[in-house]
């Protein structure tokens, strides 16, 4: 009997302890913070999310939250995510997920045990804090309607001076229609540009798409003093003169390589001086044949010398042909920049009836007549004269890198490193002509302001304007400016004297191979 009862009381005993153990697998466990059976737990690592701002009243959706648990060694733990608690700047969330309600920065974690993991940080916008900006890159408030000239927009989202990085549906709109972040068009006008986004309007930005300009044509007589040698002709000269008013009227292509989209017509001709300063016909048009003492010229030399042949700049154009140049100048020709007496960014100004004191010309290397196209040399130079500037930031062997600021202040000629440009020249000659720009583009070659490796075949419209402001406003040009009357007719000339106090100015210099 006692035996019986012994057994049902060990029975009773195994029963209830059964009873009990599983009573606290089901509800005695502590929570998840404070226990975790994984004795080896090690790091706990957020997963990242797929956004980081959050923009109240356009965004809805709860943003999901997930964690990866690692062990000692770096075996990751296979943990049910919702045994992972989360947490915004310190308060626990109900569950794996945060959907914000007011705006700030929010600091997001997870705790597994006694591992927290790394942060996440998400912004939370109120979209009645913030603006947009767009702004034109690059470019004037003017392009060509030619369908290829463009304009280029960056669009900024910001909190107050801080732009907020990120790409967000912000859609860009010219008159009312929806376009891309660059806009061409062949239809002359009035574009105004707005940018819209969680209910957001921008600044507007009005571009106006012009045709071609067109402008009175211009016709300047050239005189070329050919120093200690007879090899110029009145054939030759014709020839460089024609070739020069090709350049400057678009039609200069001599490699027949394809032209800038933007290539302009700058309406002047250029013609070989028919009368000396004494007022009869020359022997060879456009030409004086001049001898000197020396034999050998460096570059400071001829600015002093060329004074001694200097005709009066208001009513021709000298070119100066020096042989035998010494020095670091020995492969150049060279031109000097205009003084206008309405101003110009990157050229001096000047008083109306200022005299020279300079010799106010174009200085053509004697080499350069010899297996050059010469004609294209001296579209260059003139350019010069007329106000325009290297493609690059630089003259002679003397370059900068990329710069700043557009160093011919022309938006539509892109421009480059012309030291890496040198440094990493191409073997193979057709590659020489390509050339990679400051803003990180690729273009070829083709603007009578580079030079070597180039196809010279081209002025923009920018360049064009540049020019005409020179025209308009510039001394010691044949111009009408300076009393000259445009025309291929003979004008009375004088010689311009060599000031008292002449000082050496360096010009823009062009070395050639």
């Amino acid at each position: 009997m006692k035996a019986n009862f012994r057994i049902t009381h060990f029975l009773f005993c195994l029963t209830f302890l059964s009873v009990f153990l599983a009573g606290c697998d089901k509800n005695n466990l502590l929570p998840v913070d404070d226990y975790y059976r994984f004795d080896k737990l090690n790091r706990l690592q957020m997963s990242k999310l797929n956004e980081v701002n959050y923009f109240l009243g356009f965004d809805t959706q709860a943003i999901p939250l997930s964690a990866v648990a690692y062990q000692l060694g770096g075996t990751q733990v296979k943990t049910p995510n919702q045994t992972i608690s989360y947490y915004a700047n310190g308060e626990k969330l109900a569950g794996e997920s945060f959907l914000p309600t007011q705006a700030g920065t929010f600091n997001l974690i997870g705790k597994l045990a006694d591992a927290v993991s790394d942060t996440v940080k998400v912004n939370v916008w109120d979209p009645a804090t913030l603006s947009i900006v767009i702004t034109a890159v690059d470019s004037d408030s003017e392009i060509l309607s030619n369908g290829t000239d463009s304009v280029e927009f960056g669009i900024e989202l910001r909190h107050g001076d801080d732009v907020i990085e990120g790409d967000f549906p912000i859609v860009l709109f010219v008159n009312e229609v929806q376009t891309g972040s660059i806009f061409t068009t062949r239809t002359p006008g009035n574009y105004t540009f707005v940018a819209k986004g969680f209910g957001l309007t921008s600044n507007a930005i009005t571009i106006k798409s012009v045709t071609l300009p067109t402008y009175p044509l211009v016709r300047m007589p050239v005189i070329f003093h050919e120093v200690n040698r007879t090899t110029l002709t009145a054939a030759k000269i014709k020839e460089l003169t024609d070739g020069m008013t090709k350049a400057y009227r678009n039609t200069l292509n001599n490699a027949n390589a394809v032209k800038d989209a933007n290539s302009a017509d700058i309406f002047i001709e250029f013609y070989p001086m028919t009368t000396g300063p004494d007022g009869t016909q020359l022997a060879t048009p456009g030409l004086e044949r001049v001898t000197s003492t020396n034999v050998n010229f460096t570059q400071e030399e001829t600015f002093s010398d060329a004074f001694n042949h200097f005709w009066n700049p208001d009513q021709v154009i000298n070119v100066w042909v020096y042989p035998n140049i010494q020095g670091g100048y020995a492969n150049s020709s060279w031109a000097y920049y205009p003084y206008v007496t309405v101003p110009l960014v990157g050229v001096g100004s000047a008083t109306k009836g200022e005299q020279p004191f300079l010799p106010f010309g174009i200085f053509l290397n004697a080499n350069h007549l010899v297996d050059q196209n010469t004609d294209e040399i001296l579209a260059h130079e003139a350019g010069h004269m007329l106000g325009l500037a290297h493609v690059f930031d630089g003259d002679g062997s003397e370059f900068n890198n990329c710069s700043t600021e557009d160093p011919d202040y022309c938006s539509d000629t892109p421009y480059y490193d012309r030291n890496a440009y040198g440094r990493n020249m191409p073997s193979v000659y057709a590659q020489r002509f390509n050339r990679s720009a400051c803003n990180g583009g690729q273009y070829v070659a083709t603007n009578f302001m580079d030079y070597y490796y180039c196809y010279s075949n081209s002025f923009t419209v920018q360049q064009s304007r540049r020019v005409r402001h020179s025209i308009n406003y510039a001394l010691w040009l044949p111009t009408a400016f300076n009393g000259f009357q445009s025309g291929r007719r003979s004008s009375t000339l004088s010689l311009v004297e060599k000031p008292a106090n002449l000082k050496y100015i360096k010009p823009v210099v062009c070395k050639m191979p």
